[in-house]
């Protein structure tokens, strides 16, 4: 499935709050932003209506280490949000943007590279979230696909070997391709999220210069895309008098 980007001042976007739980906002900021700096990302998300938004960061590392929000910035590639008004964000340029979230106030940003995936950072982080998983809303963005993400034999066995049940064992195909974001809704359902809670996003990095950053198609030149969730701030309804 493909969604519509919308547009704005900071540049295109997909507004993904309708896919989530009330109470959580979601968006994915696409090629040609200003900026994936938190301060940056909280003024993207103040010019949507969500005003004074702390944006947590962390220093992606291709690791499988998931960590809450209150013990960033550090080194870790996923980010467990719980506190209103507080969002995490990751960024990508051909790796898994996840971002998942539950009913009871509780989100997560997570960036699941080539390691992260052959890690299950996915199901690490549907864990950490604490909610019981078929209660649980997840979006797969953008990301590179098989028709991009060509590996090595030994890549390839690596994944058939860690998910035999996923990831065919026999092959014919030359290259060898990955299909990372499938791999990754696929180890979520097995984790127990339904299939009809997971929307997939199917636009493949490399191939969509118009939208999408891909550093395996521009290299160093490549920018980031953001992706970001979080939970509204309480709104304080006055006393009657």
């Amino acid at each position: 499935m493909k969604s519509e980007p919308a547009a704005s001042s900071f540049g295109p976007f997909f507004d993904l709050t309708a896919h989530f739980p009330r109470g959580v906002f979601a968006y994915f900021l696409l090629k040609g932003n200003s900026g994936a700096a938190p301060e940056t990302v909280a003024a993207f998300l103040a010019s949507r209506g969500h005003e004074a938004i702390k944006v947590h960061r962390a220093d992606q590392v291709h690791s499988a280490t998931v960590v809450p929000a209150n013990k960033t910035p550090c080194e870790a590639d996923a980010i467990i949000v719980t506190s209103p008004g507080e969002a995490a964000r990751v960024v990508t340029a051909d790796c898994v943007p996840i971002l998942m979230a539950s009913p009871g106030g509780r989100a997560a940003a997570v960036h699941a590279g080539w390691r992260g995936t052959l890690a299950n950072i996915s199901a690490r982080a549907l864990e950490a979230l604490g909610a019981k998983p078929s209660s649980v809303s997840a979006y797969i963005g953008p990301a590179i696909g098989p028709c991009c993400y060509a590996v090595d034999e030994g890549r390839h066995r690596a994944f058939q070997e860690a998910f035999p049940e996923i990831v065919p064992r026999h092959v014919s195909e030359e290259p060898l391709r990955l299909d990372l974001s499938a791999i990754n809704a696929a180890l979520l359902m097995k984790a127990g999220v339904p299939r009809e809670n997971i929307f997939r996003e199917a636009r493949c990095t490399s191939c969509d210069d118009a939208l999408c950053c891909s550093y395996r198609r521009d290299g160093e030149r490549a920018g980031r895309m953001v992706a970001v969730i979080g939970l509204e701030r309480r709104r304080e309804v006055p006393c009657p008098r």
